[in-house]
């Protein structure tokens, strides 16, 4: 069988009477899913037995059965939530009955224990059970409970900073900043989740700073690159120069020397040579000299 969680929701795996997941899942003849406490006492309260969804009445009392398919599905979608949690929190969020040893469902903040899927059922159908606060399993349910009154902690005192029960505002808390925890919640909530977007938003600002200090890293190394280049060439325009340079004074070394001779033949047969020697490295030196 696929996975629950592939083809239905949780609101789904949910009584539409007692709005929590399915205990003892059955389905009435008009094809819509109950606990199976909670609709028998449902029909009890009603001088008819009708669907509490569609309303279809029937003259006759159904015949409930165990929906087995419904009660696997259950079972694998507590399964996958109880996976999903864990890798979310990183630890094991697993609570065991007080009474077994099975997984609980549910923690009851009167009666400060942790109930399995059958421990819980008095919870759903006894009257005054009914009334009893449940919530998700927890282990440290005493930090749940007032330690003054023995009773649930349902309040935050904003002037003390404190959680509070009941009886606290009515005492010690009078005339103090309360709020109910779920409308502190809310508004907590709401914050944390502004803070988190502005976070997010601090986030990619700085990666789009990394990319323009990159680009211009990038553009630098570019840069870089040709000037080392320019300098490469530069670097080679200036050995020939120098090479010239070198040669150019070792001419004139030996026109220096011829200069301050005395003898006609000898100064005029050098000359030649060096003017003919002279042409051959700079060729337009023999247009300069060319009679006219």
């Amino acid at each position: 069988m696929a996975s629950s969680g592939s083809f239905l929701s949780e609101e789904q795996l949910r009584c539409s009477i007692c709005l929590d997941m399915f205990t003892d899942p059955v389905s009435t003849p008009c094809g819509h899913n109950f606990c199976m406490g909670c609709i028998k006492e449902y029909w009890v309260n009603c001088s008819q037995s009708r669907c509490p969804v569609c309303k279809k009445t029937y003259s006759t009392r159904p015949e409930l059965c165990l929906n087995t398919t419904l009660s696997e599905m259950m079972a694998q979608f507590r399964t996958l939530l109880t996976e999903n949690a864990s890798s979310a929190t990183g630890r094991s969020p697993t609570v065991s009955c007080d009474i077994c040893t099975d997984l609980a469902i549910k923690s009851c903040l009167m009666c400060l224990t942790s109930y399995c899927e059958t421990h819980i059922k008095p919870h759903k159908t006894a009257a005054k059970l009914k009334r009893h606060e449940l919530i998700d399993p927890v282990e440290n349910l005493e930090d749940y409970i007032c330690p003054n009154h023995d009773r649930p902690l349902k309040f935050l005192c904003r002037d003390d900073q404190m959680f509070v029960c009941q009886f606290c505002t009515e005492g010690d808390h009078r005339g103090h900043n309360t709020v109910p925890l779920a409308e502190e919640y809310v508004e907590k909530k709401s914050h944390l989740m502004k803070t988190q977007t502005e976070v997010q938003q601090m986030i990619q600002d700085r990666l789009k700073k990394i990319q323009d200090i990159k680009y211009q890293m990038e553009i630098r190394k570019v840069m870089e690159e040709k000037q080392r280049a320019t300098e490469r060439q530069a670097e080679g325009l200036i050995k020939d120069l120098q090479q010239e340079i070198t040669e150019l004074q070792k001419r004139n070394s030996e026109l220096e020397n011829i200069s301050h001779t005395e003898d006609h033949l000898h100064l005029l047969q050098v000359s030649i040579s060096l003017f003919l020697s002279a042409t051959s490295h700079c060729p337009h030196l023999l247009h300069q000299h060319s009679p006219c």
